[in-house]
């Protein structure tokens, strides 16, 4: 075990408790942490005017000691540690698992969603929103098995192959794998249920992979709220910073909230 491995191993375990309050699905959390670590590094430093040195746009680094230069290291190392930890966890609920098929079937899901995201995040609110945010909300209590990832995949998948040709090659995103998806899922599938109850080893690690993304998620929290507060007058960088998937989430409230306030032509239109 690596220092830094062995680092956060006794920073996890010292939280005072298992449990993690996720906000967003796990998937979105672990993909969201590599999004938040880059934009730490290319906003870390204020921009300035090559002859006079006058600030352009503030950085990140002014933040002060409310956020150490550190955290977005850190959330890099506990991204890794994270999904290291969900793997493991995985591979001993489902114990029939190959070592190969849950990694590549958690690679795939990864890449459509992220596409999916990018693609339907184009800051208009619309029909491809709303299904994106039906196919997230159907997801986002599952349990942490291989049936549930296939579920997943076969969902993303079908969405994904209605919008096939304009993902092609979106930040090299193979539309390939959109064929595959489907297959993963049946090969999830065909393998035995996992046992229960589980047992103390799975207990551990799921603990342990809690707490991890407990940590994670708490620095992940700490530079979004110091980019609200630094680019305060920039609000195309705070955009920059935030969840795509809550962005999602809130305007889809915002539809049903609207949908219920505004009568239908049936109960205005005069008699």
């Amino acid at each position: 075990m690596n220092d830094t491995r062995k680092w956060w191993d006794q920073a996890a375990w010292a939280l005072p408790s298992d449990e993690f309050k996720a906000t967003v699905p796990l998937y979105v959390l672990l993909g969201e942490a590599v999004d938040i670590a880059a934009f730490g590094v290319k906003y870390w430093e204020p921009k300035k005017h090559a002859k006079t040195g006058k600030v352009l746009r503030p950085g990140l680094a002014s933040a002060g000691k409310n956020l150490p230069k550190r955290t977005v290291e850190e959330i890099r190392e506990l991204q890794r540690a994270a999904q290291d930890a969900q793997s493991e966890y995985l591979l001993l609920v489902d114990p029939q698992a190959s070592p190969d098929l849950l990694p590549r079937a958690r690679f795939v899901l990864g890449e459509l969603t992220a596409s999916l995201e990018w693609f339907f995040d184009d800051g208009v609110a619309d029909e491809k929103d709303a299904q994106l945010e039906r196919v997230a909300s159907a997801h986002q209590g599952d349990p942490d098995t291989a049936d549930a990832l296939a579920g997943e995949l076969v969902d993303y998948a079908a969405l994904a192959r209605s919008h096939r040709k304009e993902l092609q090659g979106l930040g090299g995103f193979d539309a390939a794998l959109i064929d595959e998806a489907p297959k993963l899922a049946v090969q999830l599938r065909e393998r035995p249920p996992a046992p229960v109850p589980p047992s103390a080893e799975e207990q551990r690690a799921l603990a342990f992979r809690n707490r991890l993304l407990t940590l994670l998620q708490a620095r992940i929290g700490r530079v979004r709220a110091a980019a609200r507060f630094v680019f305060r007058n920039h609000p195309a960088i705070i955009r920059e910073a935030t969840s795509a998937y809550e962005r999602r989430r809130r305007a889809a409230a915002r539809r049903a909230a609207a949908r219920v306030s505004t009568p239908s032509e049936s109960t205005t239109s005069p008699r």
